[in-house]
């Protein structure tokens, strides 16, 4: 496959707003010793990947461009891989926790390493934003990430360069926001409905009514139509139909 530009692949449509993440990819792709992926987690499907990541680790692009994750996790040590993934998870669960974490200025960040086209170790920072969410279970983010090369560098000149990237990470997702403003005004509100609510909007989802709901919850009948109406107002929805069609909009 060809990788997009990055703002191709997050869909912007806004001039403006494609221009500005056009210019913060090109400064971000001036750092050295530094390469860059959007992908979802969970799926690991890379929808960009910068062309500096042959610099950095010597592989050929093709490889990555034909062969995605399946071949970016190949070069990452067996014995890191469960680790760097289960971090990430547990980061990603934190956020998932907080009804306002994907809003926040929250990162994912880990010490991980890869092996170079001489089979030789790269220690990598790995830093990360989450930009968007499917609702699969468990729920997949959209990752916006960072691997800045450690070799020949002080703690001190990773943290200067770790600080430069963060800012720009954080420019993109709030550009991202910028460019599609109803879809995380109701990811707002979304995040914000409690379990029971979600519980009961899966089933009208499924098509069950509220007597229906109702006894298989154990439950009153009005308690129903009070999480019913609850949800109504939540996600600004007219009636059942809408409300059904924007809590499943992913």
């Amino acid at each position: 496959m060809s990788f997009l530009s990055l703002s191709e692949a997050l869909s912007i449509q806004s001039e403006p707003l494609k221009n500005k993440i056009e210019i913060l990819q090109a400064e971000l792709e001036t750092v050295q010793d530094t390469f860059y992926a959007l992908f979802w987690l969970y799926t690991h499907d890379f929808l960009y990947i910068s062309p500096s990541i042959e610099h950095v680790t010597g592989h050929p692009f093709q490889h990555f461009e034909q062969h995605g994750m399946v071949f970016f996790s190949s070069i990452i040590p067996p014995d890191l891989i469960g680790n760097i993934y289960q971090t990430m998870y547990v980061q990603a669960d934190s956020i998932k926790n907080d009804p306002d974490g994907l809003f926040a200025e929250e990162f994912l960040h880990v010490e991980a390493a890869v092996f170079d086209s001489d089979k030789s170790l790269i220690p990598v920072q790995y830093n990360a934003v989450l930009l968007d969410e499917k609702a699969f279970d468990p729920i997949s983010y959209l990752v916006f990430c960072s691997w800045i090369d450690k070799r020949n560098k002080t703690e001190s000149e990773v943290q200067v360069l770790e600080s430069f990237i963060k800012k720009k990470l954080l420019e993109v997702k709030k550009s991202y926001f910028q460019s599609n403003p109803d879809r995380f005004q109701f990811l707002q509100s979304k995040n914000k409905i409690s379990d029971r609510e979600k519980e009961i909007a899966l089933l009208l989802a499924q098509g069950h009514s509220t007597k229906a709901i109702s006894e298989q919850l154990h439950i009153s009948f009005n308690t129903v139509e009070s999480h019913r109406k609850n949800l109504l107002q939540k996600l600004e929805a007219k009636n059942t139909a809408e409300l059904i069609y924007k809590f499943n909009w992913v």
